[in-house]
């Protein structure tokens, strides 16, 4: 049995890089991104239900997700594209760059919405703010699906391995392999 209650560590581990942008290790990018990624997909059904329930609330909310989502966008792609341009491993990985183009889209679509919807949210939604949130909810799903791909597969912007660790002149923990 053991007497400790530490996390289980893998005989063998990915090659990882760290985020240069993080608190305590702890990446901001990933922090940040879930504010837009929320508040963008939330725009296309505040856009449905307007157009079902016919209330003026939910095209009013649409306007407010798409603001909020764009500010937070913004913040968010500003720490990543920092991120990106401060680690040469990754500026060398084609799926950062396919997420970086999709996340600038995502961007342009929010700067759209709020466009079309500055005037007026109510008049908005139909035709143009419905295709706009839709176009801009399926950008979303493929940003997040490429972030994730950067951080699961290929381990940017999460914990540095030993190897890492002792390149960079720390000290690396010995840690022994999971029981």
């Amino acid at each position: 049995m053991r007497k400790d209650l530490k996390q289980p560590v893998p005989r063998t581990r990915s090659h990882t890089v760290e985020s240069v942008l993080a608190i305590a290790k702890h990446p901001i990018h990933p922090m940040l991104v879930t504010f837009p990624i929320a508040f963008l997909s939330m725009v296309v059904v505040t856009d449905v239900l307007y157009l079902w329930l016919g209330a003026p609330f939910w095209a009013e909310l649409s306007f407010w997700f798409n603001v909020g989502g764009l500010g937070f966008g913004v913040l968010a792609g500003l720490v990543g594209t920092l991120d990106m341009m401060s680690i040469r491993v990754v500026r060398r990985h084609v799926s950062a760059w396919n997420h970086f183009i999709v996340a600038v889209m995502v961007l342009a679509m929010a700067a759209l919405g709020v466009w079309l919807r500055v005037p007026d949210p109510v008049a908005a939604v139909w035709p143009w703010g419905l295709l706009s949130s839709a176009v801009m909810a399926v950008l979303v799903g493929v940003a997040g699906w490429l972030g994730g791909t950067l951080s699961f597969r290929h381990g940017i912007g999460v914990y540095g391995d030993e190897e890492t660790d002792s390149a960079s002149g720390r000290d690396a923990v010995k840690k022994p392999p999971a029981e």
